[in-house]
């Protein structure tokens, strides 16, 4: 039975916070479960960080919250004094640098090659395999996150599900601690995370609705796509917020983890990109669309029918949910129909998701409930390393 003494997790961020995220939301849970393991996040840059979390500083060399973060050339520099972890993780494919390798095939244990989030099947096949290296006492295995039991599943950190249960019972308190100008009684809450898209039918369905709706727009290009498409004669401009017909729309500063997970936890849905934020979205069991990356050749086309597929595959429906189902699952299609990101109007029928709201909230619990009770990837990690 292993029991780590230390953890090194190595991440590569090139020009996105969705790999830090993963990164650090993990860093964080393994020190939850493995209280006297010495945990430490060996990054390229940390800007990245600091905007996730704003307690970590531009240092070579830090520990927050029982967390040490490390500056990759800082670490080089200074392996000798360091040295090397029981257990390592190469997120995503990173390249560990080789002085920090030949010592641990020596001294190390356990090097795990965290994958990236996949829906697609033939993970399962993979997830767990060695991956031959040259060494006797060193194992380096795949690991291979996904949406399904078989695979390695999604992270379900202890702090996001009490995140989750707060904005669940408390919405409105929670809602008023960010935003006190603004009155939520009777309204639709939703957040918006996206690459470049046009959002006018967007605004244009919600206008339609019974209720009124308060809008949160997360991240530069989201806010950017807005204020582009729409008319500038109908948009009324507060200061701090503003307003199309009956939509408050509020562009958000940059958030930290923790509080855009407070945020999400207490709307009634949620329009992310990424893997950190889908993965979110899909634990908190409400309605939302997934801006998945765009790559070439329409391959983020074939994920995100691989994730719609073990979506569906994976819960019991009434033959009511499985016909809003289909629509629903059109709406998804269409909101990433492109071969580039850009500011032309899509083809999203958005009526889907709000005529149909109630049904399919209720298909997103049935989904929530699968992925925590089968799915959670720290804990088929640490049965994992228990059995190595």
């Amino acid at each position: 039975m292993m029991i780590p003494k230390s953890i090194d997790i190595f991440c590569k961020i090139i020009d996105n916070y969705g790999d830090i995220g993963v990164v650090y939301r993990l860093a964080k849970e393994l020190k939850r479960v493995y209280q006297d393991a010495k945990i430490r996040v060996i990054l390229n840059k940390l800007e990245e960080l600091v905007k996730v979390n704003p307690k970590t500083k531009e240092l070579d060399y830090q520990e927050v919250n029982g967390i040490v973060y490390i500056k990759e050339d800082f670490f080089k520099k200074n392996l000798k004094k360091y040295g090397v972890s029981d257990i390592i993780i190469e997120a995503f494919g990173c390249d560990i640098f080789k002085s920090y390798t030949d010592i641990a095939k020596e001294k190390s244990k356990l090097w795990i090659n965290l994958e990236y989030l996949s829906g697609e099947k033939w993970i399962e096949d993979f997830h767990l395999q060695e991956s031959l290296i040259d060494s006797e006492k060193l194992k380096k295995i795949f690991y291979m996150p996904g949406f399904t039991d078989k695979s390695g599943g999604i992270i379900l950190d202890k702090s996001f599900m009490q995140r989750k249960k707060i904005g669940i019972t408390d919405k409105y308190k929670v809602l008023e601690k960010y935003f006190s100008e603004i009155s939520f009684e009777n309204k639709m809450v939703g957040t918006i995370f996206s690459y470049e898209k046009n959002f006018k039918n967007l605004l244009i369905e919600l206008n339609k609705i019974e209720k009124d709706t308060i809008l949160f727009i997360m991240g530069e290009k989201t806010q950017k796509s807005i204020l582009e498409v729409l008319d500038k004669n109908i948009l009324e401009n507060f200061g701090n917020f503003m307003k199309y017909g009956r939509i408050v729309l509020k562009n958000m500063d940059f958030l930290s983890q923790e509080e855009y997970e407070e945020i999400i936890s207490a709307s009634d849905f949620n329009f992310t990109r990424g893997e950190d934020s889908i993965v979110r979205a899909l634990i908190l069991g409400k309605p939302f669309l997934w801006h998945i990356y765009v790559q070439d050749e329409r391959i983020h086309m074939d994920k995100l029918n691989a994730f719609i597929d073990r979506f569906e595959e994976s819960i019991k429906l009434s033959i009511k949910e499985k016909n809003v189902l289909q629509k629903y699952k059109k709406l998804l299609r269409d909101y990433n129909d492109r071969d580039e990101n850009s500011l032309k109007l899509g083809n999203e029928d958005y009526s889907v998701l709000f005529e149909y709201f109630s049904i399919i909230e209720k298909i997103c619990e049935k989904y929530s409930n699968f992925l925590t009770e089968e799915c959670n990837l720290v804990e088929k990690l640490k049965k994992y390393i228990k059995g190595f």
